[in-house]
């Protein structure tokens, strides 16, 4: 019969091992998960995600600026891919499925000459709000095209 195989390994107690540390985003506090298929594919060519209508809101009325793709979400807030030139600070909606949330714009980075990558933070405070959003968002980018 063979023998066992025995491995000598050096064993390190739980609270000696070294601490490895993620590099945290800019200014970011949660975790954001991808609704890319794949991050293998270039973004720019990616037609992942969930479309959401980018409003602006009035006194009495709301305008659509344009379109967006949501690219990965998180309690902190969104990301999200557009045509739009949106700039840091700037206040606007998304429109989902006739729900508008409000988000704050923190970065926006060219992808190319047409697109930009928009991170934004959520403007809703409340966290059973902010769980309703983002698993809102997550489903739908589970659920199949009909």
């Amino acid at each position: 019969m063979d023998e066992p195989i025995i491995v000598q390994a050096e064993f390190i107690p739980a609270d000696k091992q070294p601490i490895t540390q993620k590099k945290p985003e800019e200014g970011r506090q949660h975790t954001r998960f991808s609704l890319r298929e794949s991050n293998l594919q270039d973004i720019r060519f990616a037609c992942d995600g969930v479309t959401v209508s980018l409003v602006k809101k009035y006194c009495l009325m709301s305008k659509t600026i344009g379109i967006a793709n949501i690219k990965d979400i998180g309690f902190g807030g969104v990301g999200l891919i557009s045509r739009c030139n949106l700039q840091p600070k700037q206040t606007i909606f998304i429109c989902l499925e006739e729900e508008y949330f409000q988000i704050q714009v923190m970065r926006v980075a060219k992808i190319n000459h047409r697109l930009n990558f928009i991170g934004a933070r959520w403007a809703e405070q409340d966290k059973r709000q902010i769980s309703y959003i983002t698993n809102k968002i997550y489903n739908l980018s589970r659920s199949p095209l009909i």
